[in-house]
């Protein structure tokens, strides 16, 4: 039994100006977030998306090129493929975001110098808001720096990094959550390729406990002072052993 087609969607015109295709893309994502749908969801197949949105077959694969680009939509390809929902994945929207970086001439040493002041703040907001789930998944990020050596710099830095991902998602602040994490993601990729042997981890894993039990304990100025100062010595770490990387443009 065929499904009924969807009504007619009219692409609304906002403030900018802007292509046709770009307010299908739009469109689409403003219908992904009103129905609620989760990453993995299938859209709509072709045929019917071309009487929802009103536009020609051309149009509407630029506007969903353009969402898959940015990773908010797959296209399977294949019988039984078409689009399916993406997600706001930190690592896409910093991929992205390292385009416009390099159009600025941003050094690697900003990213860092960024990661130093918006980071004890999201701890902070941590501590104070202490979201149940939350708790849970940095109890779980805490159990995989135990046992943890430096003989895998890959998966050091994936459990690091994990640290601040869970923190930043603690925020509850969805903006600082998204910058945090894709800078986080750009500044991970780039010293991973710079291929350098991890240091302080002792030191680090020191530096996350304290952190993270002050997270569990809502003491927000603590943890807020803490991962500053933990933050001040990644920086300085970053100048001791990526010299190298400091002034160098941030790349696509």
């Amino acid at each position: 039994m065929s499904q009924p087609t969807p009504p007619r969607r009219t692409p609304k015109f906002r403030q900018r100006s802007a292509k046709m295709a770009e307010l299908v893309a739009r469109q689409i994502v403003e219908d992904i977030v009103d129905r609620q749908l989760p990453p993995g969801a299938s859209l709509p197949s072709e045929a019917p998306m071309l009487e929802m949105y009103g536009v020609a077959r051309g149009t509407l694969r630029e506007a969903l090129r353009i969402l898959e680009n940015n990773g908010l939509v797959r296209v399977r390809p294949g019988r039984g493929g078409g689009p399916v929902v993406g997600a706001a994945d930190p690592y896409n929207f910093g991929r992205t975001l390292t385009l416009f970086l390099q159009m600025g001439r941003t050094r690697f040493w900003e990213l860092v110098e960024a990661r130093v002041i918006m980071e004890p703040m999201m701890a902070r907001l941590a501590a104070e808001r202490r979201d149940k789930d939350r708790l849970a998944e940095l109890a779980k990020a805490m159990e995989a720096h135990k046992g943890l050596g430096t003989d895998d710099q890959a998966a050091y830095l994936s459990v690091v990094q994990d640290f601040h991902g869970v923190v930043a998602g603690m925020s509850g602040n969805g903006v600082l959550d998204l910058f945090g994490r894709a800078l986080k993601e750009v500044y991970t990729e780039r010293v991973i390729a710079a291929e350098r042997p991890p240091a302080r981890w002792a030191e680090v894993r020191r530096e996350h406990e304290a952190v993270a039990q002050a997270i569990f304990d809502g003491n927000g100025a603590d943890a807020e002072e803490l991962m500053r100062a933990h933050m001040r010595e990644l920086a300085a770490g970053f100048e001791r052993n990526y010299a190298a990387l400091h002034a160098e443009i941030i790349g696509w």
